[in-house]
């Protein structure tokens, strides 16, 4: 088959080229396309060239098609169609929606922002589904390697990339939980209360509450943590079993410290500037994706209350 240089082709002379096999003459084309004679005759001739065959020939005072034109003709409307699936803007309908969105992060912003997300889809669009994976480790990699729609995370890249996008999920104040049984429970923590407990630390990098950490290192003092553990839950578990102290943010309810046993309690003042600030993150590949915009904006609306100024 003879090589065609695409480039020499405009799609525009594709529509006119259609409507001179259907109708076998130039005015009449021109007229049905709203165009010129002289345009169409124009891009006859330019169809011409391009196909290196007359397309259409005079016969007995009239136009009949060649060989070659009866076969494009029988081509033609499968390949506009493709061209147009190709050029149209993807739509996505969620109440018939039955794709899988892929989230990924540490265990504990799955399990605070994915139950909110799964009760409204399951409203919204009850043919979808949530495939959730913890990682606490390389928690943007899934994102560059296209394994994952989604980052939920506290942390932000250790390398700055212009290929993710990522708006706030809220930010919250910390408190000191303790079990319900423990002498300070429900009352202030003072910084001399804080120092006499040993704690327990999550390790979401490996290194455990670093900022603490650091901040107490200012003031010239260091907490004992007698506990380094990978699981945010389960340090919540140990918290409630024991009288260690387990910092957390102040993003959780009281059904969630019932459960584990445990009260929360202020933080000494050292820490009342302290912050936790949550990011939905995304690659640049899905930015524009319609099932993606569509649940970033759910995300957006089933996390509003803990944004200020929305």
């Amino acid at each position: 088959m003879r090589q065609v240089n695409l480039r020499s082709v405009d799609l525009n002379l594709l529509v006119v080229l259609e409507k001179l096999l259907e109708t076998r003459h130039v005015s009449v084309a021109a007229t049905q396309l709203h165009m010129s004679q002289p345009a169409v005759s124009r891009a006859l001739q330019r169809l011409r060239d391009a196909l290196q065959d007359p397309l259409l020939v005079r016969i007995a005072g009239d136009y009949e098609l060649t060989e070659r034109a009866i076969e494009i003709q029988r081509l033609l409307p499968s390949a506009l169609a493709t061209i147009k699936d190709v050029i149209a803007k993807p739509e996505f309908d969620p109440t018939t929606a039955e794709e899988t969105i892929r989230f990924s992060g540490p265990e504990l912003e799955l399990n605070l922002y994915g139950p909110p997300l799964l009760r409204r889809m399951k409203r919204e669009a009850p043919g979808m589904k949530l495939e959730m994976k913890s990682d606490i480790r390389n928690q943007f990699e899934p994102l560059e390697n296209g394994k994952a729609h989604f980052v939920l995370s506290g942390q932000t890249p250790t390398t700055a990339t212009s290929q993710l996008h990522c708006f706030s999920l809220g930010r919250f104040s910390y408190v000191c939980l303790m079990s319900r049984n423990h002498p300070l429970a429900r009352k202030p923590v003072s910084l001399e209360d804080y120092l006499s407990q040993d704690h327990i630390s999550v390790m979401i990098t490996g290194a455990g509450h670093s900022i603490i950490d650091e901040k107490l290192a200012v003031l010239g003092h260091k907490r004992n943590v007698a506990v380094k553990i990978g699981s945010f839950f389960a340090a919540m578990h140990f918290c409630g079993q024991s009288d260690m102290l387990f910092l957390v943010p102040s993003i959780f309810d009281t059904q969630i410290y019932n459960g584990h046993n445990t009260v929360p309690s202020p933080v000494p003042d050292f820490l009342k500037d302290h912050h936790q600030e949550f990011f939905l993150y995304w690659h640049e590949r899905y930015h524009h994706d319609p099932m993606i915009k569509w649940t970033r904006n759910l995300m957006k609306e089933t996390t509003k209350q803990y944004r200020s100024g929305e």
